[in-house]
């Protein structure tokens, strides 16, 4: 038994377009119409998010890893219906979850039946990868970035249920407001980067050299990479945690030097690849995956520059007596989430879905609609919602960009689709041929 990516990447796609972005942008929109972000129950920005993560960041790494690794390491997958099986379950687990957010109150019993179900799959995935890589007898620089990824993982989803209680069930708002402030950026820092980043960072080292023939990294890159963006993850939620609790600044400051060991990484990596020197491609891919670095590039900026911002500008001019701005903040969060972690899954699976089908990615769709839209949408949200904590105006702009951005996942999901449907390739390939025929002008070639 072979398992395929597709259910993988069309549980991503269903899930983008409904409970992740679609719902998002919905969110969002009800945020600016109202200019405020407490427009919105933080059960239903807590769901959101969960969805984005675990449902559409969750498949498509897993499927990508069920199908990419094995031929990355030239062997088989192992346990396949074993491995197949995580799909399903994390399907029941995100719509259980999801649910017991939205009761009133909500489930914290169904959260915890939820919370077993998804690390169940999570479980699965991890223990199927690593068997399957060690039964390959083959050691690659990327090896280590995959078992770090999964370690994120298996922590985010051990946690899962512990934030659900902190957030969801805090017994005051004193309590909440200290949850959120302590809990809220280690437990994203764990979700984002180190499941989707480190597990992007390590996967483009076997994928982008080979995919579009560009530089490979040095060894001691590789090895600085691993550590330091690893260490900054750790680092950074022990020293936040560690530095809210007990009020130490020092420890804070200790924090914020990690972010600049990102920046560094984030700076340092395209340029290890020749990411944006001329390449031998015309892939439509390529300008998706260069796009995302550069945004990989604002948001590890934006995190570096946030003590500044909040100390020099927001509270000087805003008059307010927390240093911190729930609006920059999540601006840097969405410049990673969807410039960095979406623009590579869009870019990615661009090229590998028609080049599994067995299609041409030189004659696919070439998606700059996506790209533009992508793009825009994401570039509105980062500024105007930056611009609401100076001006109410700000909020009706901000509050239409996540539909833009729909509008570019919609396009891209619809072709997507088009190109793992059963039966597409060969109809495809049959189309192509014919079409090679009817220009065939050498009598000795036939059809």
């Amino acid at each position: 038994m072979v398992i395929s990516h597709r259910p993988f990447f069309l549980a991503g796609i269903a899930t983008v377009l409904t409970l992740g972005c679609v719902w998002g942008a919905i969110n969002l929109f009800t945020i600016g119409m109202n200019e405020s972000f407490s427009a919105v129950s933080y059960s239903w920005v807590l769901a959101h998010g969960h969805a984005m993560v675990f449902g559409f960041v969750g498949f498509f790494i897993m499927g990508f890893a069920y199908q990419a690794i094995p031929r990355f390491k030239q062997t088989t997958l192992r346990r396949p219906r074993l491995a197949f099986s995580s799909l399903p379950l994390m399907v029941a687990g995100l719509v259980l979850q999801t649910i017991a957010h939205l009761l009133s109150p909500p489930s914290l019993s169904l959260e915890v039946v939820a919370s077993v179900i998804q690390l169940t799959a999570v479980i699965i995935f991890a223990v199927v990868m690593v068997q399957t890589m060690r039964q390959a007898g083959k050691r690659e620089l990327y090896d280590r970035f995959v078992y770090a990824g999964l370690a994120w993982f298996l922590t985010a989803a051990i946690a899962n249920p512990v934030i659900f209680k902190l957030f969801e069930l805090p017994g005051s708002r004193e309590q909440l407001l200290f949850n959120l402030a302590t809990f809220n950026i280690p437990y994203r820092d764990v979700q984002l980067l180190g499941l989707a980043v480190v597990m992007i960072l390590g996967i483009s080292l076997r994928f982008l050299p080979h995919a579009y023939g560009l530089r490979e990294p040095s060894k001691r890159w590789t090895s600085f990479l691993f550590w330091g963006v690893n260490g900054s993850i750790a680092g950074g939620v022990v020293f936040f945690i560690a530095g809210m609790t007990s009020g130490n600044h020092w420890l804070l400051t200790l924090q914020w030097l990690t972010a600049v060991v990102l920046l560094v990484i984030a700076i340092a990596t395209p340029l290890q690849y020749g990411l944006f020197k001329a390449a031998n491609t015309t892939d439509r891919g390529l300008k998706f995956i260069r796009a995302a670095h550069i945004w990989f590039i604002i948001a590890t900026a934006m995190l570096v520059f946030t003590p500044i911002y909040n100390f020099g500008i927001y509270m000087p001019l805003t008059g307010s007596r927390v240093p911190f701005s729930h609006a920059f903040f999540g601006a840097y969060r969405h410049a990673l989430t969807v410039g960095f972690i979406m623009m590579m899954i869009v870019g990615v699976s661009s090229k590998v879905v028609p080049t599994l089908s067995g299609l041409d990615v030189r004659r696919a769709y070439s998606l700059w609609p996506t790209f533009v839209l992508l793009n825009l949408g994401n570039l509105t949200r980062v500024s105007f919602q930056i611009a609401t904590d100076f001006s109410p105006a700000a909020y009706p702009v901000m509050g239409i960009s996540g539909f833009i951005e729909v509008v570019g996942l919609a396009l891209w999901g619809h072709e997507l689709f088009l190109n793992m449907r059963p039966g597409w390739s060969k109809w495809t390939r049959s189309l192509q041929h014919t079409n090679d025929c009817q220009t065939i002008t050498t009598p000795s070639l036939k059809c």
